[in-house]
């Protein structure tokens, strides 16, 4: 029997799904939103327009990663989600100024807004983004634009659910200052999103140890293996979320255990934290005499 159904969709196809249910309600909800002159809707276009622009971006990184190390690029083109994830976390900076500038002009002048269209399309916003949401998680991929991707798509998520609630409010009580106060609130759900994706990118690029491995417990560990008795130097760094590499040269008391001491030292980085990219470099008195013969 066939068990295809358990597994989840590939990334690329994950990402395709998400970004043609995005597209199609992108063009929807902006027009809608300027029919309608709701910021609401608007400055949750503003953020649908952001996960699209992630969405394409990721594709183009996917299929980038695809490319095999050259002369040049010695690890291939591992990093292209990181410059897209930073790109995509400064648009959605940006996206939130212009909203929360238009939402002070509103808050002085709130416009005349049709409650039950804004109704209908955020509940249909909100469909969309867990459904994408919901896909992307599926696919299980680490990577920072298709994390950032579905992080952006949960916020939205919210912003949707806010446009709901200024629709109620509209309706029920003619309270159309809940437009922009709602759009306020989707601008700050956009940058409490934004925020953890620039940062993580800009720590990648600056080849900083990853929040998930101690660099002191790594430390620890290579020295509890066996013929180990010093670290000389020890460098972790990510290529992409999750794609961690290391590069450490170690002290070693006897030159016939080299082999025996890099495969352990492999299987430790591996087993304990995630480490499948090591360059390990053996150094010692035996070790040095040895190569010198």
């Amino acid at each position: 029997m066939s068990h295809n159904h358990d597994h989840g969709p590939t990334p690329e196809k994950a990402l395709w799904v998400a970004l043609i249910l995005n597209a199609a309600f992108l063009v929807l909800e902006t027009i809608l939103g300027l029919w309608t002159n709701s910021l609401a809707l608007l400055s949750d276009a503003g953020h649908m327009l952001s996960d699209v622009s992630a969405l394409i971006i990721a594709l183009i990184a996917h299929r980038l990663t695809r490319k095999k190390p050259s002369a040049q690029f010695t690890f291939g083109l591992q990093r292209a989600p990181v410059l897209g994830g930073l790109i995509n976390g400064i648009s959605l900076l940006l996206i939130v100024i212009f909203i929360l500038r238009e939402s002070v002009e509103r808050l002085q002048s709130p416009p005349e807004i049709n409650a039950r269209i804004v109704f209908l399309t955020g509940l249909a916003g909100l469909f969309i983004n867990l459904m994408s949401a919901w896909y992307l998680a599926r696919s299980q991929d680490q990577s920072v634009n298709t994390r950032g991707a579905m992080l952006h798509l949960l916020a939205d998520a919210f912003g949707s659910i806010a446009a709901i609630l200024s629709a109620g409010a509209i309706y029920y009580f003619d309270f159309y200052l809940a437009d922009p106060i709602t759009s306020v609130v989707i601008a700050l759900l956009i940058l409490v999103g934004s925020l953890p994706l620039v940062r993580d990118t800009i720590y990648i690029l600056l080849q900083r140890a990853p929040n998930h491995i101690r660099v002191d417990d790594v430390r620890k560990s290579l020295l509890e293996q066996e013929h180990i008795d010093d670290v000389y130097t020890l460098q972790i760094w990510e290529l992409d979320s999750g794609n961690v590499v290391c590069a450490t040269r170690l002290h070693v008391t006897a030159h016939h255990h080299a082999e025996d001491v890099t495969a352990q030292v492999r299987h430790m980085l591996h087993d304990e934290f995630g480490i499948e990219n090591a360059t390990i470099e053996l150094g010692g008195h035996e070790l040095e005499e040895h190569t010198h013969e």
